[in-house]
């Protein structure tokens, strides 16, 4: 490279390239300062589900590998649209009796082959159809992680609130147990009422030892989605309110087959193989090659000069193996008439997937609605009646704790109900392949493509 003679353009180029350098390492500098903010947020402030995607697009190694593999395929397009490697072929010959030398000589050969016209753009349609599979096959990495970063966050939040729950029914059938072995002993309630409260006491101990070692494991679950250590503290996480479905079930099979990784990935699958179709095609017609030799022979007698000889090649190759070349139209044949169907069985799956997983969605509803209107606010009726009635000697200790352990039991339902509601969302969101919560324009359904290459 020469640099300009003139002072001033080359404190322009450099001052472009201080720019360009601050660009790059500005840009580099701030998505590490965003990581940082959103570790200090999930480590010891009030980390949101915004805030778990975030950090696992940038840190999990599923998705790295996803964008490298993308990477790999964009620049497989220069090799396989690129002429073949020249030859250099070289040969030394110190004794040929046969063409009666004595003397030393040797030959320099070089030679380039040539495709038939339009067989590199064949090949490189080809791997632009490799290159967008491999762009869907990231965007499917990016939302199967997503996935299970929304399903083990609502988990998460789920078995925490148990826990809540649990500790606060502790501290009610604690106490409830101590009237109990006082009114036991003052002979206003029996036996069986006290060993009631105390084994339900224990039965609530082991429910939160149990949900501890629940959220041990669910914390080391998102961590490792996160590609962070095992046992790295996750805060308490921020509220996800419950948002409703905005479009009807046949919108979504609409929007599935528009949008669904899988199900695009096999129509384009179906462009490679006409693609490939296109290069089983001129893998039948010839190619060219182009040469030039050198020739060199050795003096004789020693004291003459040597004899230089010069050379131009041509050659070409000949496909007369007609059968060898039928066969090779023949599995193009086959193989857009396989990823054809692909395609439809990419669909129908969907189908299957959306219509179970609706059915969960709208059933984790229902219950919502059922134990948050109705059963939640009778049992508690229930148990505040059942305390007045214990209270004024009118109920036994062991309805009270009956109605409260029916109480307990459904505040767990609930919790437990909008959890799978955030998980079934998260998982008929991610079959779809966009937000079902906020109104889009619906996109037309995949074109079906045909079988013929």
């Amino acid at each position: 490279m020469k640099w300009p003679d003139d002072p001033r353009r080359v404190m322009t180029i450099l001052t472009l390239a201080l720019v360009l350098f601050g660009i790059v390492h500005s840009r580099t500098g701030a998505a590490e300062n965003e990581k940082q903010t959103i570790e200090a947020r999930i480590t010891g402030g009030s980390p949101s589900l915004a805030d778990l995607l975030s950090y696992a697009y940038q840190s999990n190694p599923e998705i790295q590998a996803a964008k490298s593999s993308w990477r790999v395929a964009i620049e497989k397009y220069r090799v396989e649209t690129g002429y073949p490697d020249p030859v250099l072929t070289t040969t030394y010959w110190p004794d040929d009796p046969a063409r009666n030398w004595s003397e030393k000589r040797f030959e320099i050969m070089f030679s380039q082959t040539i495709p038939f016209p339009g067989k590199l753009a064949a090949a490189g349609r080809v791997v632009e159809s490799e290159s967008q599979i491999a762009k869907l096959e990231l965007d499917r990495t990016i939302r199967d992680v997503s996935i299970n970063v929304r399903e083990s966050f609502h988990e998460l939040q789920y078995i925490r609130e148990a826990i809540r729950i649990a500790a606060h029914n502790r501290e009610a059938v604690e106490h409830l147990r101590q009237i109990g072995e006082t009114s036991h002993a003052q002979d206003r309630t029996t036996l069986f009422d006290v060993l009631k409260a105390q084994s339900q006491s224990g039965q609530v101990q082991y429910d939160i030892l149990l949900l501890q070692e629940l959220e041990r494991t669910e914390i080391t679950r998102l961590n490792a989605l996160l590609n962070r250590p095992p046992d790295a503290p996750i805060a308490s996480l921020m509220e996800e309110q419950m948002r409703p479905l905005v479009y009807d079930l046949t919108d979504i099979y609409a929007l599935a087959e528009a949008q669904r990784e899988e199900i695009r990935s096999a129509a384009v699958a179906v462009d490679k193989t006409r693609a490939e179709a296109d290069v089983a095609h001129f893998q039948n017609l010839p190619e060219f090659m182009v040469g030039f030799k050198y020739e060199y022979n050795a003096p004789q007698p020693p004291n003459t000069s040597g004899t230089d000889m010069y050379g131009v090649q041509f050659g070409v190759s000949l496909p007369i193996w007609w059968d060898k070349n039928a066969g090779r139209q023949e599995a193009a044949r086959a193989g857009t008439e396989r990823a054809t169907a692909l395609v439809r069985t990419r669909i129908n799956e969907a189908r299957a997937l959306i219509r179970e997983t609706f059915f969960r969605l709208k059933n984790a509803e229902r219950l919502v609605a059922l134990y948050r209107d109705q059963l939640l606010p009778q049992a508690q009726k229930a148990m505040e009646t059942a305390e007045i009635w214990n209270r004024e000697g009118q109920g036994s200790l062991s309805d009270f704790l009956e109605t409260e352990a029916v109480w307990y039991n459904f505040q767990l339902a609930l919790a437990r109900s909008r959890a799978d509601y955030g998980k079934y969302l998260a998982k008929l969101e991610g079959i779809v392949g966009i937000s079902l919560t906020q109104k889009s324009e619906i996109a037309q359904p995949l074109q079906q493509p045909e079988a013929t290459p």
